[in-house]
């Protein structure tokens, strides 16, 4: 139930050249370190077709267990929906206000559905030898049917690429909020999606309300949070 068959796997994708105003992309480093969650959005500023596209594009570079890929980026744009959407999630305002809000999703079972277009790509690509080929997607598959708990192996995967979307986001001139409140069952119901995909979390993307920008809030140093070679031993590498 649920399968969502793959027609088309992308290559590695061109790098966007500009952000939203017509600069360059931050770097990594600039995007992690400026990346705020926003508290309100523009509701009358859409973000571009194109921006948008190039965020879920470079959100699917995300990595995941024998590259089986099992986010699935519901994107939520009509009013209507996110109206519908914002019922999920406690009446949460920015859910209405932000232009866009995408529901992460993580699909359980992936190897049933694409493990084979996704070998035959990377053998089409020269990552892997057709000897190496066969024995990705005889280990890949054995091991995905072995999984004690499918659903929690989709979220680990679905987190890594949220977090991806969230800085590539920052990257491109686009403000956004990560949103763990919700009714699960809910936003499923309200939306289509399949028991055999779990929600991850919503994240809400548009542009913030004002100019003034969120304040750094602060993060503990790497002593606090920290060990080094086991768990409660000191960290004696200091600060970057």
């Amino acid at each position: 139930m649920g399968k969502t068959p793959v027609r088309k796997v992308m290559s590695m994708p061109t790098i966007p050249d500009r952000r939203i105003d017509g600069q360059p992309p931050l770097s990594a480093p600039e995007a992690i370190a400026r990346r705020r969650a926003t508290r309100h959005f523009d509701p009358d500023r859409p973000v571009p077709d194109d921006i948008l596209k190039r965020i879920l594009h470079l959100a699917t570079l995300a990595p995941s267990g024998f590259n089986l890929q099992p986010w699935r980026f519901l994107v939520v744009r009509s009013g209507r929906n996110r109206q519908k959407l914002r019922g999920c999630a406690f009446n949460q305002p920015k859910v209405a206000e932000a232009p866009a809000v995408v529901i992460v999703l993580g699909y359980h079972h992936p190897h049933r559905s694409h493990l084979d277009a996704m070998v035959d790509r990377a053998q089409a690509l020269g990552a892997v030898t057709p000897e190496a080929a066969a024995a990705l997607r005889a280990s890949a598959f054995r091991t995905m049917e072995r999984c004690p708990d499918p659903a929690t192996w989709a979220l680990r995967s679905a987190m890594l690429a949220a977090a991806t979307l969230m800085i590539a986001a920052e990257s491109l001139g686009v403000a956004s909020a990560p949103l763990e409140g919700f009714d699960h069952a809910r936003v499923k119901v309200a939306f289509g999606v399949p028991d055999d995909h779990v929600v991850c979390c919503l994240i809400a993307l548009g542009f913030a309300a004002d100019d003034e920008g969120k304040p750094f809030p602060g993060r503990f140093g790497l002593e606090d949070v920290c060990y080094l070679e086991h768990f409660g031993q000191p960290w004696t590498l200091g600060e970057p």
